[in-house]
């Protein structure tokens, strides 16, 4: 990696530390720097100003982890291996919660910000995309797969994930999320023996 990428990369991992540990209130160009071990000039060597600096990074830790999601769940069409790999990100997720705690933190201080709304909103279009495109596989072959709203529901799955994570984020409690894994693989099963019994008699 060339030393200017190298640059950039370590400021804007800097930033999503800052912006977990610190929250958006406490996230300067003094407090980024001193958690990267750097002058805060050199932010501005980079990008045009602090905003700039949290909408790359926003994008940056994005596609991390969607690149993440996308290897290990790209294949699944199997409801229970599908949310098994879900929970294994999702702790994975938890060891590291810059991402989540960071992506929490600029949604909370989005009401002040157009810009930081806009490129939020462009951040939930993709996740959305990739929840659809999990359905789609789930229903494909069953007499569902003609009937289920895709797009919606994935859009509608981000916005619960998002919305559990914000009270999350506000009161610490993160059983939650567990809670609904718990409360979802009964249907997991439930559905994949149906997919399976409407594979099997549409062979015959």
């Amino acid at each position: 990696m060339a030393p200017r990428a190298q640059a950039r990369k370590r400021l804007l991992e800097a930033a999503i530390r800052t912006l977990a540990v610190e929250g958006y209130g406490g996230t300067t160009a003094r407090s980024i720097a001193r958690t990267g071990g750097f002058a805060p000039g050199v932010i501005y060597y980079h990008f045009d100003d602090l905003e700039d600096l949290l909408l790359a990074a926003l994008r940056h830790t994005s596609e991390i982890r969607m690149a993440c999601y996308k290897e290990a769940l790209g294949s699944c069409t199997d409801a229970t291996e599908l949310l098994a790999r879900l929970r294994e990100l999702y702790a994975e997720d938890m060891r590291d919660q810059g991402h989540i705690d960071a992506v929490q933190e600029l949604f909370a201080a989005s009401s002040t910000s157009p810009r930081l709304r806009a490129e939020l909103l462009a951040h939930v279009e993709p996740w959305a995309d990739f929840a659809a495109a999990a359905i789609r596989r789930l229903v494909q072959g069953t007499a569902f797969e003609d009937m289920v709203p895709s797009r919606e529901i994935g859009l509608m799955a981000v916005a619960m994930f998002l919305g559990i994570q914000t009270i999350t984020h506000l009161d610490g409690d993160r059983t939650r999320i567990e809670s609904l894994f718990a409360t979802v693989e009964p249907a997991a099963i439930l559905w994949d023996a149906f997919a399976r019994g409407g594979s099997t008699l549409s062979d015959k």
